[in-house]
């Protein structure tokens, strides 16, 4: 008898598990009608020079509100979506290892429903970052050269995911958007 029960448990649990790990339900994965896409425009610095201590600004962000289901209307506007963040990860191209941690920024606008919304001169690298690992190594007084590549430069990837609320109170983020950027040391 103990043995049939504890076989049931076991197989029970078994079949649970798959839909316990399914679970995760991400801010803004599936819940709302509306999903947000960034384009970086087309004046994308390609360069960031460290020296001045100055953070990295992207010149242009645009959100666009996208709806999950292409005949949904939203005349009352419950679907326009009150960005309040955005998450900016780092990975690197040039076959190094090091990288700086993961920011959160602060951010600040609404996205009309298939709308969007232009975002000006948002950082993506504090200057506190820009003066870390893996950064400090171009430093002069550091030997001015990455390490892990014998590159005076570091080619790095930067992605970018904002997140938000809709009006209705459905959590929305957008899709991951990524560009790269040169990150160098230059006193000139």
């Amino acid at each position: 008898m103990k043995r049939t029960i504890t076989r049931a448990l076991l197989l029970t649990l078994a079949a649970a598990l798959p839909f316990v790990a399914g679970c995760t339900n991400k801010q803004g994965e599936t819940e709302s009608p509306v999903f947000l896409t960034t384009d970086f425009g087309t004046t994308v610095p390609l360069q960031f020079n460290i020296a001045p201590g100055a953070p990295l600004q992207l010149p242009t962000m645009i959100l666009t509100s996208h709806a999950k289901n292409s005949s949904v209307t939203d005349p009352q506007g419950f679907q326009t979506v009150q960005v309040t963040s955005y998450v900016v990860h780092f990975t690197r191209l040039d076959g190094g290892t090091k990288v700086p941690p993961d920011e959160t920024f602060a951010a600040g606008g609404t996205v009309p429903f298939k709308g969007t919304l232009a975002m000006s001169n948002f950082p993506v690298i504090t200057p506190a970052a820009s003066q870390q690992s893996p950064f400090d190594q171009l430093l002069p007084f550091n030997g001015g050269i990455d390490q892990e590549t014998g590159q005076p430069l570091i080619h790095l990837g930067i992605t970018v995911t904002f997140y938000g609320e809709t009006v209705a109170g459905t959590r929305v983020s957008s899709a991951p958007a990524t560009l790269g950027i040169f990150v160098l040391y230059s006193a000139q």
